[in-house]
């Protein structure tokens, strides 16, 4: 009786560590993801930032890239990544720190972006960017 009281605590232990480290693996591939993302954006690599884009978005994305062509991003800051382990998703806002070559005059723009798991691909991550305050504000910096 206490032998199948031990392994059965002993499997369960083991079970919830299993559970843990997934998690943690998972939320490991989402920061990596986020800030491979984030960078190639920050650094005006569209086309390579658009392979960790929403496939259904990325056609969009792409196409965005030419209000990016005056564009020099200078720094950015990720904020707290909300991962939600229920829904496999999470929110983060960075805030890109940016000029134009036209004016020369740095702007801060916040892009709030939604990743989720995709379900054909272990461990791989999509955004749902939401870059419509990043262009107004990229076109607001052209006017001037």
């Amino acid at each position: 009786m206490r032998y199948a009281l031990v392994t059965a605590l002993g499997i369960a232990l083991l079970a919830a560590l299993g559970c843990a480290h997934s998690i943690r693996k998972q939320e490991d591939a989402l920061e990596d993801s986020q800030r491979k993302y984030t960078e190639l954006v920050r650094w005006g690599e569209i086309e390579r930032a658009s392979a960790y884009v929403d496939p259904e978005m990325s056609e969009a994305f792409i196409d965005a890239a030419a209000h990016f062509k005056d564009i020099r991003f200078t720094d950015f800051e990720i904020g707290p990544l909300q991962f939600d382990e229920k829904s496999e998703s999470a929110t983060v806002s960075v805030v890109y720190h940016a000029y134009s070559t036209r004016t020369l005059v740095e702007k801060r723009f916040v892009e709030h972006q939604q990743w989720y798991r995709d379900a054909d691909a272990e461990n791989v991550w999509r955004v749902r960017p939401n870059l419509d305050s990043v262009a107004k504000n990229l076109n607001g910096a052209r006017r001037r």
